[in-house]
């Protein structure tokens, strides 16, 4: 028995929340796909989410990669939150825009583990290789 949430419904609900969430709304967080067990999230990289080197900040990567965690939980848990995670950054995140893709590894009662991959670039279909890795553990919220 499947007991997902809709992937359609998870969607919507996450546009919404992301909409009138302060700090996703600033980032400019879009949904580029979304299924069961997986997200693909995408921003446009700003001048302002840059540090001195010109790259992207490490804390939007980040910050990226995190809601990338928490949405792709949020397609087999409902409403998560983030409880850890790990992030290792593999090079300068340099171009126009960010990409993160987040895959479900397995979903527990009280624990999700998602990958996370971060890519830096210019958009489209090659991204290359991923500029930082991200290992979280996320916990749905009880109702």
């Amino acid at each position: 028995m499947n007991t997902s949430p809709d992937p359609q419904l998870v969607r919507a609900a996450l546009e919404q929340v992301s909409a009138s969430q302060g700090f996703n709304a600033w980032l400019k967080v879009g949904i580029v796909d979304l299924h069961t067990g997986g997200v693909t999230i995408e921003i446009e990289l700003r001048e302002e989410l840059s540090q001195h080197h010109g790259a992207a900040h490490g804390g939007i990567v980040g910050a990226l990669a995190d809601t990338a965690a928490s949405w792709a939980a949020a397609t087999v848990a409902g409403d998560v939150r983030t409880a850890s995670y790990t992030i290792h950054f593999l090079k300068a995140a340099r171009g126009t825009r960010l990409c993160a893709v987040g895959t479900v590894l397995k979903a527990g009662r009280r624990q999700v583990s998602v990958e996370v991959k971060v890519h830096a670039g210019d958009g489209g279909d090659d991204w290359g290789a991923p500029v930082a890795v991200m290992l979280a553990s996320v916990a749905p919220v009880a109702n």
